[in-house]
């Protein structure tokens, strides 16, 4: 098997690689362009002096330098020298334009007005994410809305959307939304598979919350013993520094108790923290309970429509006596209906596999061993 070829580490074909580029770059420089294809053009960049035809073969270059296939490589290079004379060819003076400059204008500014599709796409883009994604989609409103003054607590939500009309659903049959929770986070389904927003919004929520409640346990665990070190050393400081003033002799106000404003120590402070990351995290999980019963409110009245519906659905089909379901968002499992293979049947198949087979009846039940070249070896006499 022969060795594969690696262009970027055979010498000879870096060597024609460069001197190609090098070429092309000398001979691209040579070519006169007017002036909308040099210094107004897209083509040329930041820098107003640099050639556009030299920007492409950059462009070139770099797009095809990962390429490893010899087929690849060879069709590159032959493009790369048939270009070559055609630039030499157009650097040539010469009035009226010679065929090969005029092709090279034409080339330009279609690449030119190419250019200029992309940016505005970019441009469009960039303006679309410039919005924010939380930003309010135009048109559209909340599943749920909050009923309750702001300043009563916990909050109360009740549905903000009428039930779905039948005509949102392809196949005429409605299938009610499922309440499901991600880290504590309440969330309607309306279809699989889940959206890739929806997914973000519920990592973003979780991982938020998480992080606050791994601050909480750190400054319980960690927090605390060095609080109360720092607590323990600013009493022996004040305890030090209270027997000096006591030592001390012919000093005005030596034996008056002076009454000093304790501050809060590290402790309480560290506490205050805690029970207001603690109360956070409180009030935030009976908001996403009350979230959840607006939200449930709106499964069950889809659930009792879509009952509805089914009952009209099967008096139409004649089976009013059935009682209605619900359609279930999974795939029903199918059973396997083969019956159990017999103790035999797995038995022969296992010595099929380890190339032995019974004898025909005419050999008299002798057994015949195939090995794995397939040659039958002679019976024994």
């Amino acid at each position: 098997m022969p060795s594969q070829f690696f262009p970027a580490r055979s010498s000879r074909h870096r060597v024609a690689c460069f001197a190609l580029y090098r070429a092309l770059l000398r001979t691209a420089q040579r070519v006169p362009l007017p002036d909308d294809l040099t210094t107004s053009s897209p083509l040329v960049g930041p820098n107003p002096t640099q050639h556009p035809i030299r920007t492409l073969i950059r462009n070139a270059f770099r797009r095809n330098r990962k390429d490893t296939s010899p087929r690849l490589v060879v069709s590159a290079l032959k493009n790369g020298y048939r270009f070559l004379t055609l630039l030499t060819r157009a650097a040539e003076t010469s009035e009226p334009p010679n065929p090969e400059r005029a092709s090279v204008l034409a080339f330009l500014r279609r690449n030119q007005d190419r250019v200029l599709q992309i940016k505005a796409q970019l441009a469009a883009k960039a303006e679309e994410w410039k919005q924010g994604s939380t930003a309010p989609i135009p048109d559209r409103q909340t599943i749920i809305k909050r009923v309750s003054p702001e300043g009563v607590w916990p909050p109360v939500y009740a549905p903000a959307i009428p039930v779905r009309p039948l005509s949102m659903f392809r196949d005429g049959i409605r299938r009610p939304p499922v309440l499901g929770h991600a880290m504590g986070v309440p969330f309607l389904r309306f279809k699989k598979p889940q959206p890739r927003f929806l997914e973000r919004v519920l990592r973003q929520k979780a991982m938020r919350r998480h992080k606050r409640i791994g601050i909480i346990t750190a400054l319980q665990e960690e927090g605390m013993a060095d609080a109360q070190e720092e607590d323990l050393w600013e009493e022996q400081v004040e305890r030090l520094i209270a027997e000096a003033n006591k030592r001390r002799k012919g000093r005005v106000g030596v034996g008056r108790q002076e009454r000093v404003k304790r501050e809060p120590t590290y402790v309480d402070s560290l506490k205050e923290v805690i029970w207001n990351l603690v109360d956070l995290t409180s009030k935030e999980h009976e908001d996403l309970v009350a979230r959840g019963r607006a939200m449930w409110q709106i499964v069950l009245a889809e659930r009792e429509q879509a009952l509805e519906e089914e009952k009209e659905r099967l008096e139409r089909l004649g089976r009013g006596g059935e009682e209605p379901k619900l359609r279930d968002w999974k795939r029903p499992l199918r059973l396997s209906t083969r019956p159990r293979e017999k103790k035999k049947k797995r038995v022969k198949m296992m010595m099929v596999k380890a190339g032995v087979e019974k004898g025909t009846p005419g050999d008299g039940g002798q057994t015949s061993t195939v090995g794995a070249s397939g040659e039958t070896p002679p019976p024994k006499q």
